[in-house]
């Protein structure tokens, strides 16, 4: 049988061994990925949302990090800093950071974040950006909502509590109040409710107490908004409040 050299070797056979070779020197792009989201999709002017950052590794070797950036394509959102930068990501590993935006115009940002970053063993370079997420802050500056929760991790059997707080910080009365929270898995059940106000004149305040129990373990978001009717336009006005994590163990 004759045996090339690889100075010898027929141009077909070179090319197939390099065909051969360089999927295995690229495929490490594919293990990575960059995923974003923000923990709300509509907000007030004023509010703080914040973007969560995961980058997950599933390669077989570790990443070494050169940058991370976040870009914004609008006007509405204003950025801080991201709070955590990576370096280096060992192999199936994911690291975690978020960047806080501020609402600070009415309008639509949507942001985009992209991943530098060179396989620590083969050398290769490595760039992936993230999907695309949206923030639309809304004109609405008198009406005032938010919703939250003293407890984070709740066991099996446990009573949660929910506390939805509006008010009326402009010079028209808003009635027709109403608040709904929705449970957006399956390990929290609700029990009972209780609202204070449902006409909210200037300066006024209100609130919304929910009694939930927890049935099995699980992630339990809470997605919570307020509607109400604006006296001088006749105008329904509905307000979103950033979604509250509850962990069932």
């Amino acid at each position: 049988m004759r045996v090339y050299s690889y100075r010898k070797m027929p141009l077909f056979y070179a090319l197939l061994i390099v065909l051969l070779i360089a999927p295995a020197a690229f495929a490490q792009a594919a293990d990575v990925s960059v995923s974003i989201a923000f923990d709300q999709s509509q907000a007030t002017i004023g509010r703080t949302p914040k973007l969560s950052i995961t980058i997950s590794n599933l390669g077989q070797n570790p990443i070494r990090s050169t940058r991370l950036r976040c870009l914004a394509q609008g006007t509405s959102l204003s950025a801080s800093s991201i709070s955590r930068l990576p370096g280096i990501i060992a192999a199936n590993s994911r690291f975690d950071t978020e960047q806080y935006y501020r609402a600070a115009s009415p309008g639509i940002t949507t942001v985009t974040c992209t991943l530098d970053a060179v396989d620590a063993v083969t050398g290769e370079v490595i760039s992936i950006t993230s999907p695309p997420q949206t923030v639309e802050v809304l004109s609405e500056t008198r009406l005032y909502f938010n919703a939250s929760s003293a407890t984070r991790v709740a066991t099996v059997g446990q009573a949660v509590f929910v506390m939805a707080n509006y008010g009326n910080r402009g010079g028209t009365t808003f009635t027709n109040v109403q608040v709904s929270c929705v449970e957006l898995g399956r390990s929290l059940e609700f029990v009972s409710s209780r609202q204070t106000l449902t006409t909210l004149r200037p300066g006024q305040s209100g609130f919304v107490e929910y009694r939930l129990q927890a049935v099995r373990p699980g992630s339990a978001p809470i997605a919570c908004s307020i509607t109400a009717t604006d006296t001088g336009t006749n105008m329904q006005v509905t307000l979103p409040a950033p979604t509250v994590n509850i962990e069932v163990r």
